[in-house]
């Protein structure tokens, strides 16, 4: 390459550094500008930026009132639910605060408040007020200071309305009240325009009007309905909708504009009123599936001459006194109450035929009413009837009814005369014939031509009448006509007695002979004798419940001489009985029939008579169970229960001859399963008794005094048991 070429090159290659030097410059100084004038740019809005929000400051619940207070001013809106007792009230940007717990309340008129904070379909504070009664409100707005005051008299509130009583401005549209005040600010006049705006899960419903807009909302099932008053309708109702917006109506009642929003099934929704803007958000709460295909549009038919054919679902059962339908809403004003048959039809699934001679108009207002307590309600008022015949329900007045009824009881009677008489013999096996006859007769099935007699000798029936009646009989048979249940009583009677008998005794005796044999000393020759000397004691207490029968210690003293002698002797007896007497009787007794069993004996008991002379009777001395049984129908047995014990009381003293007696009585009813055992017990009797014999004066010093006497002690104890045991005897 020549030096030329060289040089040329060296200076583009210098040019080149030059523009991208002064291209960074450029760039920087831009740069720097941009950050400077910003700086001050923001130094200057800064407070405006970090403006605080707009926040409740106060939540103050006064009798019948409530007062809300915020920050800045601030635009509201409220409403109520399908519920009367609820209302909420909206506070377009503005936070709730402090105020994120529920707030109860001991004011009259309000029961408490709920704050909430809403992000979606705006940014606002909601509060739901939970009323004691269902009431109208005023509000009252100034310096932001909003009053809400809660009117004492009672209020019928506006609930839900059936699909059928949305926007056709009929007789049988739904009345309301004015609606609640709301904005601060010039209120709307009409509606301009009604759009969609479309987000990934929500679909908002955007009403607009040239003003603030106050409407009364109505959630319904898979609808809403949205009453604006004191506007015209001037936006055009859109003809395709996006899911979960299945359609709009609209329709003008009486000072109001009515709109339907026609949702389907499973679609939360939120609604808000937003200055001149009324927003509701739409969300399914499961994936939607695949839309089919386009049908062709409907033709255009007038209430009155439009017909469809649906396909035909289950109607939900009617009881007689209780009402267990689907809970629906009406509000009719001097409306025609045949399309309302033909609405209650549709709710319950069932066909209904109206007789031509059923008309009126009626007012009513039911909410949250079972259809079938609402169709009642319409038939007594007009003093109707009904008829269901499968899933067919008869409408018409009670005097074709009862005309009908009449005329077929007619026709029944004359097909009776006409048909021939039939004679058949029926057997009683178990049952009275009489009893049988008497309800055959009293159950007044026999027709007027039928007759019946009565044969005790072999207990039966003959009854002449027409061949539909027989079956009738045959069924009472069944039921009369059966073996009365049998029950075996088993009953196991147990008598226990125990005494206890201790006896301490002593015996002993001193004997002395002089050596001169002049003079003696010892005890009384009527005495017992010591074992030792041989000769009598001097004291003789020993122990003697029975002869032989004890334990002793004897003890001697002998001299040498065999002058001076002594003589002890101690002896001691303790004896314990036990007796039991155990008596199983049977006996077995119809269903609610006594069963009687007594055991015992009778004892002769003398008496002077009036005329001096001596007379025998007899007192029966028993144990008597008295038991009636009943069989319940789940084979469970309920007794009644009588048990008496009476015996002669020898410690107490005889009347004119006539013996004291010891008497025990127990009385109970119990409920017992078949085959189980029931005890009675408790009745029992103690004897105690303590004696003491020996020498007087000489047996009452202490510690010495056991020397000269003998102790006696005697317990008896006596106690009844009784088990029974119910069986019942089943029919081989």
């Amino acid at each position: 390459m020549s030096q030329k070429a060289k040089s040329k090159k060296q200076k583009a290659k210098m040019r080149e550094q030059k523009t991208k030097l002064f291209y960074l410059f450029s760039v920087s100084l831009i740069a720097i500008l941009f950050i400077g004038i910003g700086c001050a740019t923001t130094a200057v809005e800064q407070p405006s930026q970090l403006e605080k929000p707009n926040v409740i400051n106060s939540i103050d619940l006064q009798d019948y009132a409530v007062i809300v207070t915020a920050d800045r001013p601030f635009t509201y809106t409220i409403y109520r639910s399908s519920d009367p007792y609820r209302m909420f009230i909206e506070l377009l940007d503005v936070n709730i605060g402090a105020f994120n717990s529920k707030i109860a309340s001991n004011k009259a008129g309000i029961t408490e408040i709920i704050p909430s904070q809403v992000e979606s379909p705006a940014f606002m504070a909601k509060l739901e007020m939970l009323l004691q009664t269902p009431s109208e409100v005023e509000s009252e707005y100034k310096n932001n200071v909003l009053i809400i005051k809660i009117k004492k008299e009672e209020l019928t509130e506006k609930k839900e309305l059936p699909a059928e009583e949305s926007p056709d401005p009929e007789p049988a549209a739904l009345e309301q009240k004015p609606p609640l005040p709301a904005s601060n600010g010039p209120k709307a006049t009409e509606i301009s325009s009604i759009s969609f705006e479309k987000s990934e899960d929500i679909l908002k419903v955007v009403i607009k009007g040239n003003g603030s807009i106050a409407p009364n909302v109505f959630p319904l099932d898979n609808r809403i309905v949205i009453d604006v008053p004191d506007v015209v309708m001037s936006a055009q109702i859109p003809t395709t909708v996006i899911s979960p917006l299945k359609g709009i109506r609209s329709g003008k009642h009486m000072d109001k504009i009515r709109l339907v929003l026609d949702l389907k099934e499973k679609t939360n929704f939120d609604v808000a009123a937003i200055g001149d803007s009324i927003v509701i958000a739409l969300q399914r709460t499961e994936k939607e599936p695949p839309a089919p295909a386009p049908a062709m549009p409907p033709i255009a038919q007038k209430p009155e001459e439009k017909k469809q054919v649906a396909e035909a679902k289950e109607p939900e059962a009617l009881g007689e006194g209780k009402y267990t339908g689907k809970k629906i809403s009406l509000d009719f004003q001097d409306a025609d109450i045949t399309p309302i048959f033909r609405l209650l039809s549709d709710i319950s699934g069932y066909n209904i035929v109206v007789n031509p001679e059923v008309k009126g108009k009626i007012t009513m207002k039911l909410i949250n009413v079972p259809w079938d307590q609402a169709l009642d309600i319409m038939l007594k008022t007009f003093s109707l009837g009904k008829t269901i015949e499968g899933n067919i329900l008869r409408v018409a007045p009670y005097t074709v009814l009862a005309k009908e009824s009449e005329e077929a009881a007619k026709a029944k009677e004359a097909e009776a005369k006409a048909e021939p008489l039939e004679t058949k013999i029926f057997p009683i096996s178990y049952a009275d014939v009489s009893v049988v006859d008497k309800a055959i007769k009293d159950s007044k099935i026999l027709t007027p031509r039928g007759s019946i007699s009565v044969d005790k000798r072999t207990s039966s029936m003959v009854i002449k009448d027409i061949e539909g009646v027989f079956p009738q009989i045959e069924n009472i048979l069944a039921t009369l006509d059966k073996p009365t249940p049998q029950v075996m009583i088993e009953a196991r009677i147990v008598e226990i007695d125990t005494n206890s008998e201790r006896e301490l005794g002593i015996q002993w005796g001193l004997n002395y002979k002089a050596p001169n044999t002049l003079s003696a000393l010892g005890g009384s020759s009527g005495l017992g004798r010591g074992t030792f000397t041989g000769d009598n004691f001097l004291v003789d207490f020993p122990a003697g419940i029975a002869p032989n029968v004890g334990s002793g210690i004897n003890f001697g003293i002998l001299n040498a001489n065999r002058t001076l002698g002594l003589d002890l002797q101690l002896s001691a007896v303790e004896k314990t009985g036990n007796g039991k007497v155990i008596s199983n009787p049977r006996i077995m007794t119809v269903d609610n029939g006594q069963a009687k069993i007594l055991q015992g004996k009778s004892v002769p008991i003398k008496k002077l008579t009036t005329e001096g002379t001596i007379s025998t009777e007899y007192k029966d001395v028993t144990i008597e169970l008295n038991v009636t049984p009943h069989i319940a129908p789940d084979n469970t047995i309920v007794m009644a229960i009588e048990i008496k014990k009476e015996d002669i009381d020898p410690t107490r003293p005889s009347v004119e001859g006539a013996p004291a007696t010891d008497k025990k009585e127990a009385k109970t009813n119990v409920i017992i399963m078949n085959g189980e055992t029931v005890v009675i017990g408790g009745m029992y009797k103690i004897n105690t008794s303590d004696s003491e014999s020996g020498v007087p004066g000489l047996m009452k010093i202490p510690i010495l005094g056991w020397l000269f006497k003998t102790e006696k002690t005697s317990v008896t104890t006596t106690e009844l048991l009784v088990f029974i045991t119910p069986r019942i005897v089943q029919k081989p």
